[in-house]
């Protein structure tokens, strides 16, 4: 492929939130997904069907909250991890080049089928 075409693809830097915060940046991030509309209806949906909600104690609904924690930020930090290295994977200019091209195929296509229709 001759990639003297394409438009030349610039690398920018874009501003970073404050590393001296990361905890305060994770909390954030955690008091987003609790709140999740979605997060919440799943746990009303399918906690009923699990667990016996009329006989559950203080110590198990402590356990429960904490396990949910646990798993909450467990997932949280393997979202980090990963967009950790998908951001220094896209930095560089050949996969830039190659997201580029993919996008414009998926809109070209999309814009295809809506015509076709």
């Amino acid at each position: 492929m001759d990639d003297r075409r394409d438009p030349p693809v610039a690398v920018a830097e874009g501003k970073l939130p404050d590393s001296s915060s990361p905890t305060r940046l994770f909390l954030t991030g955690l008091a987003i997904t609790l709140g999740n509309p979605k997060l919440i209806v799943f746990y009303m949906a399918l906690l009923p069907t699990i667990v016996d909600l009329t006989h559950v104690t203080f110590a198990g609904w402590a356990e429960l909250t904490l396990t949910m924690l646990a798993v909450l930020v467990l997932v949280d930090l393997t979202y980090v991890s990963v967009a950790g290295k998908a951001r220094q994977f896209i930095r560089s200019v050949r996969a830039m080049r190659a997201a580029n091209r993919t996008s414009a195929i998926a809109m070209g296509g999309a814009a295809v089928m809506m015509a076709a229709r």
